[in-house]
């Protein structure tokens, strides 16, 4: 301005003011055009995704690390702690997600599923020799359960009792995928982390398997807790420029919570029962390996592979020929045939083989027999006395769906690899126990010490040790440790001795083989594919425990207060929606 002149507003006339500096309206929109093509707008879209990113790099990295530690609490891994603190980056990730919005359980899923299918693809490498499909798909259904656990908790948010919701939604998901579908696959359980003398595997003595998983789950409720009380007082104190007054009660009620939970873990376990009935001289032979020899790669019914294989379990037989034991062990598949059939005729000759070696001592041997329809038969324990003839007989009463019989088989044509399952295996109907030298004992035939219900059925009908015979030799070509599959289901024999207070002789035709005793201590392991023999005194037990006494009674009060934690979660949702479309 001159000097004299009176300032003047040029904004009417359309033009743009800038501190010193006066244009006209072309000038500014010219301005204006400029800089967008310099640095153009971001789309609201992109900013929120970009707002997202480390979320999701953050909950990506928890279900990665909570599948991880899940399989790493179980072998060929066995990091001591892995279990008991498997389920807390879940419970933060499920924190985590609680805020999200109306989406929040899809998404609470979706991420669960991550973790679900991560853990179950590392535990199951063993089944990848079937292909590499059967191995991902059963891994991503069996994710589908922590999935579920994931967004159970996310949905119950932060209502009342979430770290009992939490506690009794995991069990209640492991009891109900123990069952459902097909009867179950209750593999990788959490209580199973706990073998080798974990600090919650007493438990199992009380409150069996599941009981363990509802502990370690406990204890990691605890330690999520923990950390989330400690990260709200750090926040407070940030805030705040000092402690809140109530900092030693917000944290040491998680701490007393964890510390009680390990306290009712050692009274609740308690001593086995006493041993009630002597002892018993027990060998179980283990043949060398078989692997070609099993059905993943030969037919199941091919009359070399079957003859191969008790050729090498009599092998394996002779070590004992100069002290025979009071019972002999040949495990699942030694006989791989129905020695009651005479088109039988080698078979039967090597099973007379193997009783002169046993100088008449009385065998319990596997085999198999041809069931009441074309292309059905039994997976049958049993025992043969010295002149060859069947004196007593345990049957499998839960035949391994796709791998023993074929569900729905004429959906499942298209797969070549099922070929090899030819038959359909029938189930037996009830607990048996077989009576020999002064023993009861109650056979198990592989999967089925996954079943705590058929454990303990022969605990109840009289068994005073338990003997669970098994092939494994398919599974010995796994990805990450031949022995994976072997030593898992080792573990699960450990659980279940601690649960039924029995020895229990875990007798692998071709390996692992060990005598497991009622404090879950195992001995005289052998390796995988090799020949031996394992053998000792075994003492007989009559007494129960706790766990066989209440059998399936937790899993229905998990069931129960799952049940009732979901109707009250529906009744909150619309009490709330009422609420809302009130305003």
């Amino acid at each position: 301005m001159l000097p004299g002149e009176e300032p003047r507003s040029t904004r009417g006339r359309g033009d743009f003011d800038l501190p010193g500096l006066r244009m006209n309206h072309g000038a500014a929109l010219w301005v204006e055009s400029a800089a967008r093509r310099a640095d153009p707008p971001v789309p609201t879209s992109a900013v929120a995704r970009a707002q997202r990113l480390p979320g999701a790099f953050r909950r990506a990295a928890l279900a990665i690390a909570a599948g991880l530690l899940l399989f790493a609490g179980h072998p060929p891994v066995d990091l001591i702690l892995a279990g008991p603190l498997a389920l807390v980056p879940l419970l933060i990730l499920a924190r985590d997600i609680a805020g999200d919005g109306e989406h929040r359980v899809r998404t609470a899923a979706l991420w669960g599923l991550l973790a679900g299918t991560i853990f179950f693809a590392a535990l199951l490498t063993w089944i990848e020799p079937l292909g590499v499909l059967p191995w991902l798909l059963l891994a991503l259904s069996q994710g589908l359960w922590v999935a579920a656990f994931v967004a159970g908790v996310v949905a119950w948010g932060d209502r009342p009792w979430r770290p009992v919701m939490a506690v009794v939604w995991w069990v209640a998901l492991e009891a109900l995928r123990s069952h459902l579908p097909f009867g179950g696959f209750g593999w990788g359980l959490l209580g199973y982390t706990q073998h080798g003398g974990g600090i919650l595997l007493p438990v199992a003595r009380a409150l069996g398997v599941l009981g363990v998983s509802a502990a370690c789950a406990a204890v990691a409720v605890g330690v999520e807790e923990l950390l989330h009380r400690v990260a709200v007082l750090w926040r407070s104190r940030e805030a705040a420029g000092s402690s809140p007054a109530r900092a030693p009660s917000l944290v040491g009620v998680p701490v007393v919570g964890i510390a009680a939970v390990l306290t009712v873990a050692v009274v609740l376990g308690g001593s086995p029962p006493a041993v009630s009935g002597g002892t018993v001289d027990i060998a179980s032979v283990q043949a060398s390996d078989l692997r070609y020899t099993s059905a993943a790669i030969a037919t199941r019914l091919d009359s070399d592979r079957i003859v191969h294989v008790t050729e090498q379990v009599v092998e394996a037989t002779r070590p004992l020929a100069d002290d025979p034991p009071e019972i002999a062990i040949w495990p699942e598949n030694s006989l791989d045939a129905d020695i009651t059939l005479a088109e039988n005729v080698r078979i039967r000759e090597l099973l007379a083989e193997g009783l002169a070696l046993l100088n008449g001592r009385p065998l319990l041997a596997n085999g198999i027999r041809r069931g009441p329809r074309p292309n059905t038969d039994y997976n049958e324990v049993y025992l043969i006395g010295a002149d060859g003839e069947i004196q007593d007989t345990y049957t499998k009463r839960r035949p391994v769906p796709f791998g023993e019989y074929i569900p729905f088989r004429s959906l499942f044509d298209w797969y070549p690899a099922l070929d090899q399952v030819s038959n359909d295996r029938l189930p037996g109907d009830g607990p048996e126990v077989i009576e020999v030298a002064d023993a009861q004992v109650g056979p198990v035939i592989c999967f089925e010490n996954l079943f705590a219900d058929v454990v303990h059925d022969q605990v109840r009908a009289g068994a005073d040790v338990l003997v669970v015979s098994t092939n494994n030799t398919t599974f010995a070509a796994a990805l990450i440790d031949d022995s994976a599959m072997s030593r898992q289901h080792l573990a699960i024999s450990e659980l279940r001795a601690v649960e039924t207070g029995r020895w229990i002789v875990h007798a692998g035709v071709s390996g692992i083989s060990a005598f497991v005793d009622p404090h879950g201590r195992v001995s005289q392991q052998t390796e995988i594919l090799e020949a031996g023999v394992i053998r000792t005194d075994v003492p007989l037990i009559e007494g129960r425990t706790l766990a066989t006494r209440l059998g399936a009674l937790l899993t229905y009060a998990l069931w129960a207060l799952s049940a009732a934690g979901l109707a009250f979660l529906t009744m909150d949702h619309r009490r709330r929606q009422r609420r809302t479309g009130r305003r």
